[in-house]
């Protein structure tokens, strides 16, 4: 027996050394290799910003950049119930390692967030169909890649089927302005201002583009460097408003504490006042009380005369009339006592009035003062808030512009750095039709001088042009069965016939394209649309122009809470499936205490499922 095992050992050996190398070996040979990746195909080096354009229908994204197409991708977008919203969109954050505070912490590495209310562009499994739950997957490889070369602010559609962009020349797109130092300035001038006389030269002046007179390099024209120093003298403007408040305020201070002081000098002195009054009231009250008496005494003196002076002897009648006169003689300084302390206390009472009105004053002046300095603490805080808005905005000049013109609302607006800079109206021509929706990207500038720029025309369509989808290539497999990726046909470009058609029908204010002027470079972008921008999105600081077709609210805005853990009992027996947690004595002879004729967990059983 042991002869036997030791002979079958031996064979096995020569065997696995031999004979099952030479046949993997043969293997090998004999199977076809797998197809190389598309997204491996083509280096992805790129020049001058990105647009990536993602089918619904083919669940490709296609990428272009200033020379044209760069390279595509298989993706997974989402699922039924939980459909990715067609729009256009803007990369608005970007982290290599994120997680989602939505569904428990599901790892999507190399996020591109395309809107605050959670749809990003990330690796995951791509299986060939819609699968996520909103998201647009991309191949985890590919996804490192694409998230090396994107940058923020660059623009991702997201369509049934998409159309390639092409280049486009139209005389009524942004311009950058003239430089004093551009010796060709003047050249530029002519050959702008003959190209708008031959679409009219009230529209040149006016839709979407720099006019003969923005270009210009007389004493009236604008170039970059009279807008750089109009803008320094705007911030000093500014800036001394912020000092003239603030000068203001310091004033107001002192006032207010001259008020206070008042104040507490007119109470000491109307208290002072109001004492001496009284005063002089009681010495009038005193000075009448003693009038009063003598008054009385002269009555009682007359009336003895009138009832018993026919009765009285000689002498006593000669002595009481003696002491009327007597009496009467004092009553006359007293009468001008009276009188005198009745002036004394009508002045004191005048002095009185005067003071409390003195309090009065000071309150109001104190009260003048305080809403003074509130005012003026007012005006300075704005000023300071218009001085950091305007240096938000100049640091924000070193990005891409995002201008957008709905015919929905017949408003262009304007945003740079994910911060909003003005809105003005714009006339629409037929504002009853709707605008075809257009991306127009500035790639790159023409020349050295830095004031025309090439452009990109994107037609963005909501409805499917009938284009191939997803499951063409499948050739009749289970669409979970592993294929090599197959390169899909590029999408069809864009009419440039019917974006010209576009921007014929607009016309902007010219102060309105003055300033899109001074801050035009390449990244920029103009979106026409017959759609409003998403308003749910745009409520959130620090977005884009995102465009929905139609609009779609977000439906998850909070967490998805955690599911409880539920128990589960294994058999008796000291099997175990999946995740079985090891415990130890104390824990299991917990359970040998229970009744046995119920059913008994085990803790070398017990589960946590989610």
């Amino acid at each position: 027996m042991v002869l036997r095992l030791g002979t079958a050992s031996l064979a096995l050996a020569l065997f696995t050394q031999f004979v099952a190398p030479a046949a993997a070996e043969d293997a090998r040979k004999t199977r076809p290799q797998k197809a190389r990746a598309v997204e491996q195909a083509k280096p992805l080096d790129t020049e001058g910003p990105l647009l990536m354009l993602v089918s619904l229908n083919q669940q490709r994204v296609f990428v272009y950049d200033a020379n044209g197409f760069v390279v595509q991708s298989r993706v997974s977008t989402g699922t039924t119930g939980y459909e990715t919203p067609k729009g256009i969109y803007s990369i608005l954050e970007k982290n290599v390692d994120h997680s989602s505070n939505i569904y428990l912490d599901a790892k999507m590495p190399h996020m591109q967030r395309l809107l605050m209310t959670g749809i990003a562009m990330h690796g995951g499994v791509v299986p060939g169909y819609p699968a996520s739950h909103g998201c647009v997957r991309l191949p985890f490889d590919f996804a490192r890649r694409l998230f090396s070369m994107t940058e923020l602010n660059q623009r991702v559609v997201i369509v049934p089927d998409v159309n390639a962009p092409v280049s486009f020349d139209h005389p009524l797109l942004f311009s950058g302005l003239p430089s004093t130092a551009d010796a060709g300035t003047s050249n530029r001038a002519d050959s702008t201002g003959s190209q708008a006389i031959k679409v009219g030269v009230d529209v040149a002046e006016s839709i979407l583009g720099v006019g003969t007179a923005h270009a210009s390099t007389g004493p009236e024209g604008r170039t970059v460097e009279s807008v750089a120093e109009a803008r320094r003298t705007e911030r000093e403007g500014l800036v001394e408003a912020i000092v003239k408040a603030g000068e203001r305020r310091t004033a107001a201070s002192a006032g207010e504490k001259a008020a206070s002081r008042a104040i507490g000098d007119a109470k000491t002195a109307a208290r002072a006042a109001r004492s001496a009054a009284n005063a002089a009231g009681r010495a009038a009250d005193k000075a009448k009380s003693a009038l009063r008496s003598q008054e009385r005494t002269l009555t009682k003196i007359a009336a003895r005369l009138e009832k018993s002076g026919a009765k009285m002897r000689a002498d006593a009648l000669e002595e009481l009339r003696a002491a009327e006169v007597q009496e009467r003689e004092r009553l006359a300084p007293l009468t001008g006592e009276v009188q005198r302390t009745l002036d004394a206390a009508k002045d004191a009472d005048m002095k009185a009035d005067a003071a409390e009105r003195a309090i009065a004053d000071a309150v109001d002046a104190y009260k003048a003062a305080k809403a003074e300095i509130k005012e003026a603490a007012l005006a300075e805080a704005t000023a300071k808030k218009a001085v950091a808005s305007f240096d938000r905005q100049e640091q924000n000049r070193g990005f891409p512009v995002s201008v957008f013109i709905s015919s929905q609302t017949g408003l262009v607006q304007v945003r740079q750095g994910f911060q909003p800079v003005l809105e003005a109206q714009a006339t629409i021509e037929n504002p009853g039709v709707p605008l075809d929706t257009f991306i127009f990207q500035a790639v790159a500038w023409k020349d050295d001088s830095k004031t025309d720029l090439r452009w990109q025309a994107t037609e963005v369509n909501e409805t499917s042009a009938g284009g191939p989808s997803y499951g063409d290539d499948d050739t009749g497999s289970n669409k979970s069965k592993k294929k090599a990726p197959v390169e899909a046909k590029l999408p069809v470009e864009t009419d440039t016939a019917k974006a010209s058609r576009t921007l014929d029908r607009i016309k902007l204010p010219q102060e309105v394209s003055e300033r899109i002027a001074e801050v035009m470079k390449p990244g920029s972008t103009l979106i026409v649309s017959s759609y409003d921008m998403a308003r749910s999105e745009t409520k959130y600081a620090g977005t884009d122009f995102i465009v929905q077709m139609p609009e779609v609210v977000a439906k998850i805005t909070k967490p998805t809470p955690r599911p409880k853990p539920i128990e589960v009992a294994d058999d008796d027996d000291d099997s175990c499936f999946l995740f079985c947690p090891s415990y130890g004595s104390k824990q299991k002879d917990k359970y040998k205490n229970k009744n046995k004729d119920r059913k008994r967990q085990r803790a070398s059983g017990k589960q946590t499922v989610w």
